[in-house]
């Protein structure tokens, strides 16, 4: 009786083990699910990145303009090219990093200033404000296949606005 139980007991221990046919699928499907989950990471970090300079590209905008509501009508702040450029440059980064090493994104942008807009129905207060058009243009190189993004947005700035408010009082 001791010999049969330990035959039995042999027996058992060769049913539980695995076959080589089952060990190469089951290496199979977790190399599928680390491929998958490696892309799905990748996927996220390139998306973030995408995010942020779009962020920094809206930054720059909204500081452009928000900048040009404190430029003096009546002084021609506002229509000097030397006190407004017409174009720009800015990174990513701020000034206070180290952009070189950094690799950081430079952004080229436009800014035009339209004084008296035609306005659909006509204002009698169409002297009294300017049309304000900031555009950026941003290259990243993701993947190896550079793309080129563009963002702009359009404000109106006021002659008896924020900078007369701010200059005298």
């Amino acid at each position: 009786m001791r010999l049969n139980f330990k035959y039995q007991s042999a027996g058992r221990a060769r049913e539980k083990a695995f076959s080589l046919l089952e060990v190469l699928i089951a290496a199979v499907v977790i190399a599928i699910i680390y491929a998958a989950l490696f892309s799905g990471i990748n996927s996220t970090f390139g998306l973030l990145q995408s995010t942020r300079e779009n962020l920094r590209a809206t930054q720059i905008i909204v500081s452009r303009m928000e900048g040009l509501r404190l430029c003096a009508w009546s002084s021609s702040q506002l229509f000097n090219t030397n006190v407004v450029p017409p174009t720009f440059t800015d990174t990513f980064y701020p000034l206070g990093m180290n952009s070189t090493t950094n690799k950081s994104t430079v952004y080229f942008g436009t800014m035009t200033i339209t004084p008296n807009p035609t306005l659909s129905p006509a204002a009698s207060y169409g002297s009294n404000f300017a049309l304000v058009k900031v555009s950026v243009t941003w290259t990243n190189g993701g993947n190896g296949r550079p793309t080129t993004h563009t963002r702009s947005m359009s404000t109106y700035v006021a002659k008896f606005g924020m900078q007369n408010y701010i200059y005298y009082h």
